[in-house]
């Protein structure tokens, strides 16, 4: 027997309507029936949710259903693949911080010494370290990060930022091509302390991800 067929027959035995049970799970009755007509499966968590609901055992409702099965497996390895490649872009990122914390302390000045070659291949790492700083961001956890943890990133962000403005200072100056230079320079600072801040914040989310 299918696991629609059976969480359906599990309702009607307890002669619950299919709102009763999406108020009882915290969902739409929408989502409900679409369970119970196989157009989607629950996920782990409302999976072990039915299971108490019905009083019944995770392998009686995944028993005989290997569609239901290898839908579980092939969720299973993307998110393993989505965890590895988090965790490969943190740590990219923790060098990307450590770069940006010392090029506000000893500045750039290293760099013009190198020969053009060296020079563009570390142009080009600064480069990706820096697109990773995007991609990590849109790889992170949002929806289970506290409203808390998410004010608290913010204001570290304004610090380590001030920080930052503070070793690393620019004047201002008043032609437009200069202006142009200090806006420039204030965006590398803002990529910086964003590079520090997820390196921070971001922190229990790759402890989390590396260990699965």
């Amino acid at each position: 027997m299918e696991f629609a067929t059976k969480i359906k027959k599990y309702r009607q035995q307890n002669e619950w309507t299919q709102q009763a049970v999406a108020e009882k799970l915290g969902v739409s009755r929408k989502t409900v029936s679409s369970w119970e007509n196989s157009r989607s499966y629950p996920d782990i968590f409302m999976l072990v949710q039915l299971s108490d609901l019905y009083h019944v055992s995770l392998d009686d409702l995944l028993r005989e259903d290997h569609e239901m099965i290898d839908n579980y497996k092939q969720e299973h390895d993307a998110n393993r693949k989505q965890d590895h490649t988090f965790v490969t872009s943190y740590i990219i990122n923790v060098v990307a911080s450590f770069y940006f914390l010392c090029r506000s302390l000893v500045g750039t000045g290293w760099i013009n010494q190198l020969q053009p070659g060296w020079r563009m291949l570390v142009g080009v790492l600064i480069g990706l370290m820096s697109v990773n700083i995007y991609f990590l961001l849109s790889k992170a956890e949002w929806k289970t990060t506290s409203r808390s943890m998410k004010v608290g990133a913010i204001m570290t962000f304004v610090v380590v930022a001030t920080f930052l403005f503070r070793l690393d200072t620019v004047t201002l100056p008043k032609s437009s091509y200069q202006f142009g230079v200090g806006v420039g320079h204030g965006v590398v600072i803002g990529l910086s302390a964003l590079s520090i801040v997820e390196t921070i914040w971001l922190y229990q989310q790759f402890k989390k991800r590396r260990d699965h």
